[in-house]
């Protein structure tokens, strides 16, 4: 075998090990990748070598390439900071609990995953509660200025598979990145709180920096997602079905995921 392709392998083994151990040590799944339009079986072997970014805010944050990406972003001082870090620390101190139970790989991967949920729940609840905090989303046409700016690069540096646009936060789902997750979301936050600043004649923060950043795993957690986020005016009212919500999309490959 040609010296070459004996490093290539190397260094795809290495790093597959590397990030497979990073993801079971945090309770994680090795994350599907999504390949055009439809997304791919489940699968942790691939065959091709994927370059893995790993970055740092608040939390550290593992990337894998091609990942699909479940996003929440919220508007500066949507929520208190104390109620914030109280989140922070129970969940934390639930996945603590959790890892020093003795669990198997797949049961600790699947308590994970509840302890997420039910922490992300409780944090869209209070957004969606809407007492604290601005509401410039509120309007259409600053609303129409997110949709117009997470579209703007849409086929080009990601694909979108599908959006909403609440009073202080947005959810979508894209994936097929051409750069890391946050270099993407430092984007479009600062264009699109330029347009808006000006069009409310503000300025300062727009954005909280940083946003809720979830890998979804496989198929099932894709349709769960898709129908999380299309659901969200429904939820909260707006709306009696997800479809007469003018600020809402979903790509049309994807609506064979929507209930």
């Amino acid at each position: 075998m040609p010296r070459y392709n004996t490093l290539r392998i190397y260094v795809f083994a290495k790093n597959y090990i590397f990030t497979t151990y990073m993801l079971i040590r945090n309770g994680l799944e090795v994350p599907f990748y999504g390949r055009g339009l439809e997304v791919p079986r489940y699968n942790t072997l691939h065959l091709t070598m994927e370059k893995r970014t790993f970055y740092r805010r608040n939390l550290p944050h593992l990337q894998p390439d091609n990942s699909v990406f479940f996003i929440t972003a919220r508007l500066k001082g949507s929520l208190p900071k104390e109620v914030i870090l109280r989140l922070k620390e129970e969940h934390e101190l639930q996945r603590k609990e959790l890892k020093e139970q003795g669990l198997s790989k797949k049961e600790l991967t699947e308590e994970m995953q509840k302890s997420y949920d039910l922490y992300f729940g409780r944090f869209d609840d209070l957004l969606d509660s809407g007492t604290t905090g601005p509401h410039w989303l509120k309007a259409d046409n600053t609303a129409e200025m997110w949709t117009n700016a997470l579209n703007y690069f849409d086929n080009e540096r990601y694909k979108v598979i599908c959006s909403t646009v609440m009073s202080n936060h947005v959810h979508f789902i894209f994936y097929k990145l051409d750069r890391p997750l946050n270099a993407v979301l430092q984007s479009l936050k600062s264009f699109s709180a330029n347009e808006m600043n000006k069009a409310l004649q503000r300025s300062g923060n727009f954005w909280q920096p940083e946003s809720f950043d979830r890998v979804i795993r496989n198929r099932t957690e894709l349709e769960y997602r898709i129908n999380y986020v299309l659901d969200n005016p429904v939820k909260v009212g707006i709306v009696p079905h997800w479809s007469a919500y003018r600020h809402n999309y979903i790509h049309p490959d994807f609506k064979k995921y929507v209930k």
